[in-house]
């Protein structure tokens, strides 16, 4: 089941988030979704809640839907908050929002498994306030955004090696040069094999031909 909500915009004293942030909530109480919806309208962040409370209609939102932020409550009837992680990682246009799980008290395992698995930051829900809602959200989104600047850049990084690689490989005089570097180590290679044949003794040398016999397997890749 999807829901649609809107938290009344106020001024935030903490920190000042760019537009209307797009939310997703996971979560299969009524009464903790009114919670969150609650908390989030004194945290003077801008915020647009969908709400769902099964991971298959998650699946389904985040098919139709672009979201910044997903909340997700570890409880759930069936599957648990892990399981509603990698749905999401899965997700093409969602897997890099920022993800926050929402565990018990004392669940520190479960936050850990969340943050190691992908979750940019947890909350305990029995003693979530506006202003820990607020850090989470805030610390989420900008983890979120770094992550997706870094992972940008490496995949540019990439893009200008390997350019770089082909051009390289177009350069007649490189290529040349890199082709006479290999036929030298090959013969310097070729040479040593053959100093240290020379220095074995005739016994030592049909030992080592005795070695080869015709049942031997010679596979060549």
């Amino acid at each position: 089941m999807l829901q649609s909500g809107s938290t009344e915009l106020q001024p935030s004293p903490h920190v000042s988030m760019p537009g209307d942030i797009r939310a997703l909530l996971l979560d299969d109480s009524n009464f903790d979704r009114a919670r969150i919806r609650r908390l989030s309208q004194r945290t003077g962040l801008s915020i647009q809640f969908d709400e769902v409370d099964s991971i298959d209609a998650m699946d389904q939102a985040v098919i139709n839907e672009n979201y910044d932020l997903i909340l997700i409550d570890y409880r759930l009837p069936v599957g648990d908050g892990l399981v509603a992680l990698d749905h999401i990682l899965q997700n093409d246009q969602n897997r890099d929002a920022g993800k926050i799980m929402i565990t018990g008290n004392g669940a520190v395992d479960t936050a850990v498994q969340a943050m190691r698995g992908g979750c940019h930051d947890y909350l305990r829900k029995d003693d979530m306030d506006e202003e820990m809602l607020h850090c989470a959200i805030v610390n989420a989104l900008t983890v979120a955004r770094e992550r997706r600047a870094q992972t940008a850049n490496l995949q540019e990084q990439q893009g200008m090696i390997k350019d770089a690689l082909l051009n390289a490989m177009n350069d007649q005089e490189l290529r040349k040069n890199v082709v006479t570097m290999f036929k030298q180590e090959f013969d310097s290679m070729t040479a040593l094999r053959k100093a240290r044949l020379t220095d074995l003794s005739p016994a030592e040398i049909d030992a080592l031909i005795s070695g080869f016999s015709e049942e031997d397997d010679f596979i060549f890749h």
